[in-house]
């Protein structure tokens, strides 16, 4: 038999192999088993299905067993520890590598799902406060405020998201349309190709930008030098720039941080907050999605007090106008005026990463004039230290 998903029988391929598995030559017992994972994906787990991975998985063949570890996740929890203590001790290396694999993304898909429920747990419990301390009218209150965001926070994401999905989709299409008239024009394959590469790279940016805006900063700190994480984020502003063929050049940088002023941070949390800062000074120089008008972009730091550390971010760009200024001032993530190269979570997240380090972030900017964003960070930590 051949196995494919919308022919699989799986009784009668269960049968055939039992009565003889060299009945059925070895690279179709491998489209049994993608067949098979097909039809879980498509249907979800079955007896009929999950037997026959479980004869599968003692094929004589390396590559069949492979297969099988592969499809490890798609079966149910009780045939999952069946199979992986099987596979996991195979006299084949690339088997057990495959099934440790699987052992792998199960646990971290464990480990994920008990996070997201902590933190469920967490937001009920500062209901359940607010409750208890101003009354069930405050809680609800609270809570229709915290639902309400969500939507706006959702829609905003979800109607970005299209902006990306549509343009990718319209060159897919046209693509088939050509591939049906027998128009196989190379540099027509290659602009389209080309542009769906850009969608697909914004879309991966936004679901990154979104992560990294969600997961808490860490409590533990580290006494660090200022200096050393602007740097280390200018430079991933640099690197993120080449891996993306943009090129800054048009736009200087002048950095004056003394090298004796240090921070209690959790270093990559800081960085990333810096490096989304920097990248929008650059940015605000951007004419396109790859083009850079010459400009400049300046980073200062100072002492205020002996207890707070002030940093300041310059730029010559563009600006924005004070409708805009009033937008950005929400720090509400998704909202950007570079559709074509922002997502709009970079501000949004600089300022939540800051707030949770005790400090504070304020923006100010003027159209054609640029914008000037001031950071400030205490001394002595208030989480953790290492």
């Amino acid at each position: 038999m051949t196995a494919t998903p919308s022919q699989l029988d799986a009784a009668q391929a269960a049968a055939q192999l039992k009565h003889g598995r060299e009945s059925m030559p070895w690279p179709q017992r491998r489209a049994l088993v993608k067949a098979v994972a097909d039809e879980l994906q498509r249907s979800g787990p079955r007896d009929v299905l999950t037997s026959l991975l479980l004869l599968l998985a003692d094929d004589p063949k390396w590559e069949v067993r492979s297969d099988v570890a592969d499809c490890l996740l798609l079966v149910d929890t009780d045939e999952f520890a069946k199979l992986a203590a099987r596979l996991i001790e195979d006299d084949n290396a690339f088997v057990r590598q495959a099934a440790q694999r699987a052992l792998d993304r199960r646990r971290r898909g464990r480990e994920s799902s008990q996070r997201k429920r902590r933190g469920l747990d967490h937001v009920q419990d500062q209901y359940d406060s607010i409750e208890q301390t101003h009354g069930l009218v405050a809680a609800q209150r609270a809570r229709a405020m915290a639902e309400q965001l969500y939507d706006i926070l959702v829609g905003a994401t979800v109607h970005d998201m299209r902006n990306f999905l549509a343009p990718l989709k319209s060159a897919i299409s046209g693509l088939l349309g050509h591939l049906a008239d027998g128009k196989l024009d190379p540099r027509l394959f290659e602009k389209n190709l080309l542009k769906m590469g850009h969608q697909a790279e914004m879309i991966e940016r936004m679901l990154e930008d979104m992560r990294t805006y969600s997961q808490p900063t860490p409590a533990l700190r580290r006494r660090e030098r200022l200096a050393d994480l602007v740097q280390e984020a200018h430079c991933a502003v640099l690197d993120t720039f080449r891996a993306t063929g943009r090129d800054a050049a048009n736009v200087g940088i002048a950095i004056d941080v003394p090298e004796n002023l240090t921070v209690d941070v959790a270093r990559f949390d800081m960085v990333r907050a810096l490096m989304n800062l920097l990248k929008n000074a650059y940015e605000a120089h951007a004419t396109g999605p790859d083009t850079f008008t010459p400009g400049s972009v300046w980073v200062t730091a100072q002492p205020v007090n002996g207890e707070r550390i002030e940093i300041v971010f310059r730029d010559d760009g563009m600006g924005l106008s004070a409708e805009e200024l009033d937008d950005v001032r929400r720090f509400v993530p998704g909202g950007t005026s570079k559709k074509t190269y922002g997502t709009g979570f970079g501000l949004p997240t600089a300022k939540r990463k800051i707030e949770a380090h005790g400090g504070s972030l304020a923006i100010d900017s003027k159209e054609d004039q640029g914008t000037t964003v001031i950071v400030t960070l205490p001394t002595e930590s208030g989480g953790e230290s290492e």
